[in-house]
């Protein structure tokens, strides 16, 4: 049966435990809110961001605009709370354009900040973001200082979720090639040696022996990428 076109009715209509004896709420299309998301998923309400709240909040009767959409039918565990469920739906979908355009930012500060916040789009399993994330990564050139390498860490973490993913481990592989091992990179190079150590042995085989055909590593080097290769 077709549900009147109100707020209350929208997706996108969220509301704060407190109000749940009450039509009022918040849309979620607010982009005030992004920065408190992992917050409000976490605590299953608006605590770190109330006065934001119960200032934006409305009735949830009144007619809905032109981002309207009914929510779909979905069974929901029992042991599952239904508004972070919801939302956690709603996030897979969410566009993210507007975070990665961050990531491109001359300001790293800015650009760490974006990272953090699609990483978690990411752990969510919103593909738009994931691939956002791999297409930034393999646009970077070499890592030359600490920062770069920082960042690069970030973004690994980030990815850590999605390493059954062939293009996570061909972003990892293209870092090994791109960056060379020295003392700045040295922080680098062993966080991505050991996430490619959890990845499946018969998808990281292939990638590593063409990287040892494409650098020259130093023995010790060459020898820990052979442990993980399984040779």
């Amino acid at each position: 049966m077709e549900q009147d076109k109100i707020c209350q009715n929208c997706s996108s209509f969220f509301q704060d435990s407190r109000d749940f004896n009450t039509d009022f709420g918040v849309c979620m299309n607010d982009e005030a809110f992004e920065p408190f998301l992992d917050e409000i998923i976490g605590n299953d309400d608006f605590s770190n961001c109330h006065d934001m709240y119960r200032k934006k909040r409305f009735g949830g009767g009144k007619e809905a605009c032109s981002q309207y959409e009914e929510p779909e039918i979905i069974e929901i565990p029992d042991d599952e709370d239904v508004n972070t469920y919801i939302l956690f739906e709603k996030m897979k979908h969410q566009n993210v354009d507007e975070i990665i355009k961050y990531l491109y930012n001359s300001n790293n500060e800015i650009v760490n900040k974006a990272i953090s916040s699609i990483s978690t789009y990411v752990r969510i399993g919103n593909k738009d973001a994931y691939e956002g994330l791999i297409n930034y990564y393999m646009s970077l050139d070499s890592a030359v200082s600490l920062e770069d390498v920082y960042i690069r860490m970030n973004i690994v973490d980030s990815l850590s979720t999605k390493e059954s993913e062939q293009n996570t481990i061909e972003a990892y592989v293209n870092e090994l090639v791109r960056t060379p091992s020295n003392n700045t990179t040295r922080q680098l190079y062993s966080l991505i040696l050991k996430r490619l150590g959890k990845c499946p042995e018969e998808m990281i085989q292939e990638p590593l022996l063409q990287l040892l055909e494409k650098r020259q590593y130093s023995y010790k080097m060459r020898k820990r990428i052979m442990e993980i290769v399984g040779i």
